[in-house]
């Protein structure tokens, strides 16, 4: 399960938008029953696992050479 903040006490002081917890176990249900092995659950979780393959300086662009 990847996820970006979810509205819980624990990200209580994040101004940034917030995803419901019960969508969330939703999403993990489905997953667990249709016979997934990743849940990638809202859009922050997409974008981050996608640069996961792309070149360091994709995800990390403060590390690009100028």
């Amino acid at each position: 399960m990847h996820v970006g903040y979810v509205d819980t006490g624990m990200a209580a002081g994040v101004s940034d938008a917030k995803t419901d917890p019960a969508a969330r176990v939703a999403d993990v249900l489905d997953a667990l029953e249709a016979g997934e092995h990743e849940v990638l659950a809202d859009e922050t979780s997409r974008q981050v696992r996608a640069a996961l393959s792309a070149p360091l300086g994709a995800l990390y662009p403060q590390l690009a050479k100028a």
